[in-house]
């Protein structure tokens, strides 16, 4: 704080001594209700920003990032089945709001597409201009101008019709990228092969278990987005790969 002229109160110093740190907006409130004498270019909130930034190896836009979008999702916490597949879907769409952040944008739950003959679960906008999305938006076989994602909660694995559904979803307007989120898999030699039919069919749909998700989230967490892209990398060279054309 002496940067900025001011003395350090030692409400401040405990609460920065050692992780874990406040969040930024808890710690902007503590800075207002100390009354302090800020320099008239200065607000609470860029000192509680250039604060934690300077007790954290993190990036300001790291800090930003955990403010905005929170610790990772409680995935353990939701059942599969039925009974709690909107609050699935809700948890999924709050969490790759944020794993997107940056790369997707627009994100929408239940979106009317085909003059409203469909839904899809969730819609990105695909705005990426660089890494993977940009590379599958600027395809001329995939033309990903949005990414349509489905949601399963279910307690078995996928089948047929799952990935029939997204498929049905996938064309020249939309693009032919899709994601299927889903909790777990028991047979992945099945799931790879439904991959590659669409595939032979220049469809892209890739997959996402729970695992997946909370992988893409530490990423961005810990601040490395580019992480982000090489998980995807990944996923599409193992459909590739093998997979008769």
């Amino acid at each position: 704080m002496r940067r900025f002229g001011l003395t350090d109160p030692g409400e401040i110093v405990d609460a920065l001594s050692e992780p874990p740190f406040p969040s930024r907006a808890a710690l902007e409130k503590k800075l207002r209700s100390l009354d302090l004498r800020l320099p008239r270019n200065v607000s609470a909130r860029l000192l509680s920003e250039a604060l934690l930034a300077s007790v954290s190896e993190d990036s300001p836009a790291t800090l930003k990032w955990r403010e905005k979008f929170g610790d990772a999702p409680k995935l353990a916490a939701i059942k599969s089945g039925a009974t709690q597949a909107g609050l699935y879907h809700r948890t999924i769409f709050a969490a790759l709001q944020g794993i997107f952040n940056g790369l997707l944008a627009n994100g929408r739950i239940e979106q009317e597409i085909n003059t409203g003959i469909h839904r899809v679960d969730i819609m990105f906008d695909n705005f990426a201009d660089k890494g993977f999305f940009a590379e599958v938006r600027n395809s001329p076989q995939l033309s990903s101008n949005y990414v349509p994602i489905e949601c399963k909660n279910y307690t078995a694995d996928l089948e047929s019709p799952e990935y029939d559904q997204l498929s049905g979803r996938l064309n020249d307007d939309v693009g032919r990228v899709g994601l299927l989120v889903f909790r777990k898999i028991k047979n992945r030699t099945k799931a790879l092969a439904h991959q590659q039919a669409k595939w032979k069919k220049r469809e892209m749909i890739i997959m996402l278990d729970d695992a997946d998700i909370l992988r893409l989230h530490k990423a961005r967490y810990d601040g490395r987005p580019g992480d982000v892209d090489v998980v995807f990398f990944e996923k599409v060279r193992e459909i590739q790969l093998n997979s008769t054309k």
